[in-house]
């Protein structure tokens, strides 16, 4: 009887040591199921937006369990990919023992400068590693130069002209904030929808049609250059520390067109030569340009035909053209202004004729038409525009 009670102990005491062993793997399992910050490291950083073209990665520095530095990433993109607002497309770690902040596909605005992501183990939120993420633009060959060099509207982009176009004038003004690059259209061109085709020598063009410019990515862009719009461009280079704007005036070669040729004025009596005869609005001109024209003299007079053999350069017959509406600047495109015109009364009788030479000019400080003389920032782009006039004087 003794024999079996000391049998069944030692039995019972053998099932116990086993079971503390069993006990005590299981423990000793939990615990390597607790991974250690040293292998808390991320091997790539694939974005969802964008793939890549080069990833530089230091991993943080862990002392005794503790990081002491943070990781650096650093990713290269094409500079085609103008976006910066990017997102962690996978996470190369094992998620049952980790977990990433900013997780996985939410978006990062980079351009601001590094972004810090966050590895922690999931079961000790307190330990955690960091890795500070920067994107960046492949390099591209550096461009000092910030120049328009062309700019026209091609037929294949712009169907209704007949012919490419291409601008009779780009010009930079010294000392000015501005420059200014002049094209002109075929009367009844569309100004609101045209589409240009740009050159420039520079690292990056920027457009304007208000209050902002945004990069100019595309040379199919459909512009609205109708009066009183404006079209702004903005040449830039490499370092972004040095720009030049030019601002776009469309126009046509002929702004001013008469209603009828020749004018003939009422009859004037005959005098002795000294007092003259204003004929108001004898008769109307239209602007079918795209910029306002202002009140016009005369550049010259030519064909002078009197009724009596003369030599000298007396001018019986003179010319203006004026606003007719008070209170605008000039007479706005599309709308008539009056051709004024003052007769002298000659003392010899018959018929008098001349040709009044109109010679507009553009004048960039208030884009406006008139006949400045042409200096700076005022341009003689367009053709001249004759009016012949004949008036009789009677007796």
């Amino acid at each position: 009887m003794k024999t079996q009670t000391v049998k069944f102990f030692l039995a019972l005491q053998l099932i116990s040591l086993f079971l503390i062993t069993s006990c005590q793997g299981d423990d000793s399992k939990e615990v390597t199921n607790n991974p250690d910050l040293e292998n808390a490291q991320l091997k790539s950083f694939p974005l969802s937006e964008v793939a890549y073209l080069d990833i530089k990665i230091t991993h943080p520095e862990i002392v005794n369990g503790e990081e002491k530095k943070y990781g650096e990433i650093e990713i290269t993109i094409p500079r085609t990919h103008t976006s910066l607002m990017l997102s962690l497309k996978q996470f190369n770690l094992d998620n049952n023992k980790y977990s990433i902040f900013p997780a996985i596909g939410e978006q990062q605005d980079f351009s601001k400068g590094s972004v810090t992501y966050t590895i922690s183990s999931n079961f000790d939120k307190n330990k955690s590693v960091h890795y500070n993420v920067k994107v960046v633009a492949e390099a591209g060959s550096v461009n000092l130069n910030t120049k328009i060099t062309g700019f026209s509207f091609e037929k294949s982009k712009n169907p209704f002209l007949e012919s490419t176009i291409n601008a009779v004038k780009i010009i930079e003004y010294e000392n000015y904030s501005e420059n200014a690059i002049y094209i002109l259209v075929p009367v009844g061109t569309d100004f609101s929808k045209l589409t240009p085709t740009i050159a420039f020598d520079a690292a990056k063009l920027y457009y304007s049609s208000g209050t902002e410019f945004k990069l100019y990515t595309s040379n199919t862009m459909e512009v609205d250059f109708k009066y009183p719009k404006r079209f702004y461009l903005q040449a830039e280079n490499s370092n972004g520390t040095k720009s030049k704007i030019y601002n776009v005036i469309v126009d046509v070669k002929d702004p001013v067109k008469f209603e009828q040729l020749p004018v003939i004025t009422p009859n004037v009596k005959s005098g002795d030569g000294t007092a003259t005869q204003f004929l108001p609005a004898v008769v109307k001109w239209t602007n079918q340009g795209n910029h306002p024209v202002r009140g016009m003299a005369v550049e010259s007079y030519k064909n002078k035909t009197f009724p009596f053999d003369y030599t000298g350069d007396a001018n019986t017959i003179t010319a203006i053209l004026s606003n007719p509406v008070g209170g605008t600047d000039g007479v706005l495109p599309g709308e008539k202004g009056d051709v004024n015109i003052t007769v002298r009364k000659m003392p010899v009788a018959g018929k008098y004729k001349t040709t009044a030479v109109f010679a507009p000019t553009f004048n960039f400080n208030n884009h406006t038409i008139h006949n400045w003389p042409v200096t700076e920032r005022v341009e003689g782009i367009f053709n001249t525009v004759e009016l012949s006039i004949e008036s009789t004087i009677s007796e």
